[in-house]
């Protein structure tokens, strides 16, 4: 059995990830291990509303409690949303190795966009071949799946993500508006 104590993904209206340094303390970090332009498949272009076969930025990021790795997360935008992000902030979701000052959120605000509100489904199962190795999982432990998507109040999507997590060490807390 793994005691690495317990991460909370919480979400917030406005957030564009979890709030991953507050709640996990100080041996967490956020690894990008891929980003750059890509073509939507099939699910992906559902979920933006877009066509198949569209220009999608694709960001892959590991977030790491300690030295192991609890999150995955896959990440698409519009291909003319990363490309108005990158010209208007001068930030690239594109590039992996860009620098971000604040967070994706933030950019999209500064680019001229408006996100108004995500949409997440929370659902389990047993982790395929890669996450187990990936994240350590020993056998028996499903994962944590969330799906979100990004609108404006025009219900435009922005953006979408898949979020992998260990299910023996995740959890999710909502805040909700009323």
């Amino acid at each position: 059995m793994r005691d690495l104590g317990t991460v909370d993904m919480h979400s917030q209206p406005g957030d564009a990830h979890p709030a991953w340094g507050s709640t996990t303390g100080d041996d967490s970090k956020i690894e990008t291990v891929e980003a750059s332009y890509d073509v939507a498949n099939h699910e992906v272009a559902q979920r933006l509303g877009i066509g198949r076969g569209d220009r999608v930025v694709h960001r892959v990021r590991r977030y790491y409690k300690g030295r192991h790795i609890v999150l995955l997360h896959d990440q698409w935008l519009p291909g003319e949303v990363g490309a108005r992000i990158h010209s208007e902030t001068g930030y690239d979701p594109a590039d992996k190795d860009a620098h971000e000052r604040t967070d994706l959120y933030s950019f999209m605000r500064e680019a001229g966009y408006q996100p108004a509100q995500t949409t997440e489904r929370v659902s389990t199962r047993m982790p395929d071949p890669d996450e187990r190795d990936v994240m350590s999982i020993p056998p028996g432990v499903p994962v944590l799946i969330t799906l979100r998507t990004t609108r404006d109040a025009s219900q435009i999507e922005l953006e979408t993500s898949t979020f992998v997590a260990t299910g023996d060490r995740a959890e999710q807390t909502y805040t909700v508006a009323m």
